[in-house]
This record gives C-alpha cells, sequence and structure tokens, in this order.
C-alpha cells in the first residue's frame, strides 16, 4: 500500500475502489463457473480425471498431479454429479 510522507506523520493513501457497471453480469458469471456438471460433459471436452489420465497415458498418479501442478497439463476443479452424489473432482488435460 502506498503512503504518503508529511512533515509530522505518515498516512496511508486509501486503495483503489473498484468499480463495476453491471454487478448482475458478475453475479451470473459466477453462478455458471459453480454449476455442476457431469463427467460425460467433461469428457466430452477433453478432460479427464487424474486416475484415468495416468492410466491413459502409463503414469502414476502423483506424476500426473505434479504435471499439473508445475503448470505442464491444465487442470480444472469443479463439481459433477456422480453415481447420484455431487463431488467436487480435479480433472487434467494436455496443454493445447
Amino acid at each position: 500500500m502506498a503512503t504518503h510522507h508529511s512533515t509530522t506523520k505518515r498516512t496511508k493513501s486509501p486503495d483503489a475502489q473498484i468499480v463495476v457497471p453491471d454487478w448482475g453480469s458478475v453475479w451470473q458469471s459466477f453462478k455458471e463457473e459453480r454449476q455442476k456438471t457431469t463427467l460425460e460433459q467433461m469428457y466430452d471436452d477433453g478432460w479427464k480425471t487424474i486416475r484415468d489420465a495416468a492410466k491413459d497415458v502409463d503414469l502414476s498418479v502423483q506424476r500426473i498431479r505434479e504435471l499439473a501442478a508445475t503448470q505442464k497439463m491444465d487442470s480444472i476443479k469443479c463439481k459433477v454429479s456422480h453415481s447420484g452424489k455431487t463431488r467436487e473432482m480435479v480433472f487434467v488435460r494436455p496443454k493445447v
């Protein structure tokens, strides 16, 4: 945070204010990001669970996690309807 210097004291300058013209669109995009999806939709978009990706490329699950953590693979976490329950799962795919 920036400060202003004066001869008698040092005071903090106020933070910059965020100006959003339409909060409705901001909340709508947040809602869409949090929306549930299905495994089939994720597979159709090229995403795979970490376990499935490890089986396909013949690497360990830990190695796939390391590749995702070092940004060598794209990863996304989303809520998925699976077996009648909603679960938050991590999906990976090769960088495009």
